[in-house]
């Protein structure tokens, strides 16, 4: 781990008196400052569930968390300034199987789901008697609560079943919460407006605009129910009693309220009549109100129109880039965070420089099989891939005997000796002299 070596884990297991240091600042619940969370401006409650509801939301937060859960990750080895895959490391089993429960894939997908919500993401390592990390444990951001202490240290109170049966940073604990130390648990965080140590919620903070589009949606639902269009009052001539007038309403309601109805023409008696009050759908310009929302939300997140179903005319090749722009602008944001974390918490200070953790994004943005290879023919001509480079890209075996191990060099940029001829001997001289 970046925090301390192996030897130093061994000899002597770090304590910090939780009872006696004192924490800087109280937590501070941005429920209790105008807009950010609770009921907006648009009279609509905005949480962490309700947002779900929304198909834009939702949509850019699954798009997010199920790209970065199936990019594959690699402990990577230093190998003559360069990197490549370490399959022999004793955490690449980690990365293989993170915990019972989990995979890789699903473990990602919860903590970035947890973090484009709530605004972080939690895992905790649990550690051999080595200090090799072993497994790695999700919590949910709900439960875990973050202080911070007079000298800058983080500790962290988490609460999960899976934690019933492990050690955690102070082995005296048991149950299911615990006290975890900063350098046992990766903490991916958003931007903080009031402290360093837990990140903001970009539902909190864009709360009228998740309100907005909720409010949208919920006016779109009920002029369904209520018919698409009908929004009055029935006004009858001369006079009513009291159960004449409720019958006459709920006749009316029932040939006109709900979407079985919809686009049935009702009929009222001749001494009652409809005035409109309200406005349709069309006038109250839902559907762009509701696209412009969608646009926000999009933004807000990065991802791009196409994938919302907006700009799908654009060209292929301004697809391309919008991709591009959306792993670079969105993914790798979080992606780094990840790998700087688990380089730091998960490898020891001998390890650093010579190992790192690294997101493969060239499957995300990899050619079609005629442009892959003509880049492989390409770099195996020019020298700077050979054939098992190459196939090792393509997930194939190496060529036996070494074969593949050649890098070849295209003629006309061999050393010459001033007439045009690449006949030279390893004395100089060209073969016939």
């Amino acid at each position: 781990m970046g925090f301390f070596n192996k030897r130093e884990i061994i000899k002597k297991e770090p304590t910090i008196d939780t009872k006696s240091a004192a924490i800087t600042e109280p937590s501070i619940s941005l429920s209790f400052f105008p807009g950010f969370g609770g009921t907006t401006a648009s009279g609509v409650s905005v949480t962490n569930q309700t947002v779900l509801q929304l198909s834009a939301a939702y949509a850019c937060i699954n798009f997010i968390s199920t790209d970065i859960g199936k990019i594959p990750l690699h402990l990577q080895v230093e190998d003559n300034g360069g990197w490549k895959i370490n399959k022999k490391h004793p955490l690449t089993r980690v990365l293989k199987k993170p915990n019972k429960r989990n995979t890789l894939v699903t473990l990602l997908q919860q903590v970035v789901f947890s973090f484009l919500i709530s605004g972080n993401g939690y895992i905790v390592i649990i550690r051999a008697p080595d200090g090799t990390p072993i497994k790695l444990i999700p919590v949910d951001d709900w439960a875990c609560n973050v202080q911070e202490l007079m000298n800058g240290d983080r500790i962290y109170t988490v609460t999960s079943k899976m934690l019933m049966d492990e050690k955690t940073s102070f082995s005296n604990e048991d149950g299911i919460t615990r006290t975890i130390r900063e350098e046992d648990i990766i903490h991916i965080q958003n931007n903080s407006l009031y402290c360093n140590y837990i990140g903001l919620s970009p539902i909190q903070m864009a709360s009228e605009v998740f309100g907005l589009g909720l409010a949208a949606q919920e006016s779109a639902a009920r002029a369904f129910q209520n018919g698409s269009f009908f929004q009055g009052y029935l006004k009858v001539s001369g006079t009513a009693n009291k159960n004449k007038t409720a019958e006459i309403a709920e006749n009316w309601n029932r040939v006109s309220q709900s979407v079985t109805n919809s686009g049935k023409t009702p009929v009222v008696p001749a001494d009652v009549e409809y005035v409109n009050t309200g406005a349709s759908p069309s006038d109250l310009q839902l559907l762009e109100s509701r696209e412009q929302i969608t646009k926000e939300i999009a933004r807000m997140y990065k991802v791009p129109g196409h994938k919302l179903g907006f700009n799908e005319s654009d060209k292929a090749a301004n697809m391309e880039q919008q991709e591009r722009a959306y792993i670079g602008d969105a993914l790798e944001t979080i992606t780094r965070q990840f790998e700087e974390q688990l380089d730091t918490k998960m490898l020891f200070d001998d390890e650093l420089g010579k190992l790192r953790f690294k997101f493969d994004f060239s499957k995300m943005i990899q050619a079609d099989q005629l442009q892959r290879y003509q880049s492989y023919a390409i770099g195996i001509t020019n020298g700077f891939l050979n054939q098992d480079e190459a196939r090792e890209l393509e997930g194939r075996a190496p060529l036996p005997d070494g074969e593949g191990q050649v890098f070849h060099t295209p003629t006309y940029t061999a050393q010459q000796d001033g007439t045009g001829s690449h006949n030279i001997t390893d004395s100089g001289e060209k073969d016939g002299d």
